[in-house]
């Protein structure tokens, strides 16, 4: 296991590559390369799992361990400073493809939608109702005194100014929503808001008080998105951001201020790219991330994690990933605040 001061090391040296004669004497500007390096393995291959991170810590919410063990029901601890994954709590049953928030005045991750039961086979299961909550300094774990009126699978939740914002998903019978609702913890009470343009299971990250969207998919069209949305809370209003060069979903996000991480997709595992929020330009990056889709990804102290997640490269039975890779994107950034 390499150290992760080593890691930082590395990272910051050879995160990011230029080709600075070509930049000199092209008048094109060239393809920045992102150079990732492997970090502590997750402790078995984990995909439709849920993360956040703290600032400090990234945290994983159950999901499906593929050819190993069936559904999960662990929440996972990864820490960059020790580079070790440890389990903190367990849901107390099978949960895929939920949403999940942490929210610092509570320190508590809130978890909505999935898939959830006691049983393995997820034909039987049915999507998860309520809400949870999860102490990341105690590891208890409550079942909520509320009912989710937009529960759903492959939905996304955000945290801004200590509130959730959900979006998104498929309901039953695989029907994607449009719903958006904002959840209160201190009041266990949902707000319904603006719907999205589309009806999409979606991933997105919030910059500056704005939702941003990527893509996604309509399980009733059978499509999948190009269009980036922007959602302005405060004005509860939505618009079109930007395109994206390619359809996308099963795509993975992470802020770090004023820029957007996109990491793989359903048709495109290597995609890796970023989004800046105050151009509203998309740009396409390449690297050596081991493809992947259905993947979660996480930003500590300017270190993107990307981790877990399936390929159609492997065979069936060991499609579902355990790796971890890191890499710094100081040289993206700008002062901003982002989740």
């Amino acid at each position: 296991m390499k150290s992760i001061k080593t890691l930082y090391t590395l990272a910051a040296i050879i995160g990011l590559s230029y080709n600075s004669v070509s930049a000199q004497t092209q008048p094109v500007a060239t393809t920045p390369t992102v150079t990732f390096q492997n970090v502590s393995n997750l402790p078995y291959p984990l995909t439709w799992t849920s993360s956040v991170t703290d600032g400090n810590n990234i945290y994983t919410v159950a999901g499906y361990k593929g050819g190993r063990g069936g559904y999960s029901s662990d929440v996972l601890k990864y820490s960059p400073k020790t580079n070790t994954w440890t389990k903190i709590a367990d849901m107390g049953g099978n949960k895929v493809q939920s949403a999940t928030a942490y929210v610092p005045a509570t320190g508590k991750i809130y978890v909505f939608g999935g898939i959830g039961g006691v049983s393995n086979n997820i034909r039987t299961s049915q999507i998860f109702q309520g809400v949870q909550s999860v102490d990341i300094k105690t590891g208890e774990v409550k079942n909520l005194n509320v009912l989710n009126p937009m529960a759903s699978t492959y939905g996304s939740a955000i945290e801004w100014d200590n509130k959730i914002y959900l979006f998104g998903g498929s309901r039953e019978e695989k029907r994607s929503i449009n719903s958006v609702y904002e959840f209160d913890p201190t009041t266990l009470q949902f707000k319904q808001l603006a719907n999205m343009p589309e009806y999409l299971q979606a991933a997105g990250a919030v910059v500056n008080g704005v939702i941003y969207t990527f893509g996604g998919y309509d399980t009733f069209l059978k499509h999948q998105g190009t269009n980036i949305y922007a959602y302005d809370i405060k004005a509860n209003t939505w618009k079109t951001a930007g395109k994206l060069p390619e359809f996308m979903s099963a795509n993975s996000v992470a802020a770090s201020g004023n820029v957007i991480f996109v990491a793989g997709s359903y048709d495109d595992e290597n995609l890796l790219g970023y989004f800046d929020t105050d151009n509203g330009k998309f740009t396409k990056l390449k690297s050596n991330m081991e493809p992947r889709r259905a993947a979660s990804s996480a930003i500590v102290n300017n270190m993107l994690f990307v981790f877990g997640g399936t390929t159609r490269f492997k065979a069936f039975n060991v499609s579902t990933l355990e790796t971890v890779q890191a890499t710094n994107i100081t040289p993206f950034l700008k002062n901003s605040t982002s989740r």
